[in-house]
Parts: C-alpha cells; structure tokens; sequence
C-alpha cells in the first residue's frame, strides 16, 4: 500500500520547485549576484515575487517609516528568503486555481443532473 498517499505527486512538484528556487536564489547570493543571473532569478519566482513586494515588502516600508530599500554590499539571506516566499507565493495561486476549477466542475455536474 502507498503510504504517502495518492495525491503526492503534486506535492512534491510543489516542494521542489520552491526549494529549487530558494536554493538557486542562494547559489547566486554566494556567487555574489552576478548581472547574468538576475533575469533568471526574477523569472523563476514571478509574478509570486512582484505580488509579494507590492502588497507586503512596500505597506510594510511605508508603515514603518523606512527608508528605500538599497543593494547591500556582502552576502545577505534576505534575497534567498525573497524568492523563495514568492515561489510559495506562486504555487499557492496554482493551488487555489486548481481548487476553484475542481469545485466549479463538481457544481456544474450536480446542477446538470438536478
């Protein structure tokens, strides 16, 4: 019998693609953010990345008073944690428009047999 269940498959895609992002995002930090990776980094976690910077990183910087955001200079775990909270981003919006297919179906069905 499968003890990880039916519906693993999924779950693990989900997993690796968030922790394949992160650990990419990490690779490029301590590679010290070379230009030529840039495109690939803000590709991988997008649009999950832009939502999170327009509706938590920006309120949160004007509600503490911050001062904008500029480049470190050195090594910094916040751009790792960055993408890969939108890579979760990204498949929590995958997720839910799944779900949303799943029970529009299921309605649609019960409402054609009625």
């Amino acid at each position: 019998m499968n003890t990880i269940g039916l519906r693993s498959g999924p779950r693990l895609v989900a997993a690796g693609y968030i922790g394949l992002v992160t650990l990419a995002a990490l690779v490029h930090e301590i590679a010290g953010r070379p230009e030529s990776g840039e495109g690939t980094m803000i590709l991988a976690a997008w649009p999950g990345s832009i939502l999170l910077l327009l509706f938590v990183l920006y309120p949160l910087d004007l509600l503490t008073g911050g001062t904008p955001a500029t480049e470190e200079a050195g090594f910094s775990l916040l751009n790792p944690l960055f993408q890969g909270a939108g890579a979760l981003v990204n498949v929590l919006i995958v997720w839910s428009v799944v779900s949303f297919a799943r029970h529009f179906l299921t309605e649609a069905r019960r409402s054609r047999s009625r």
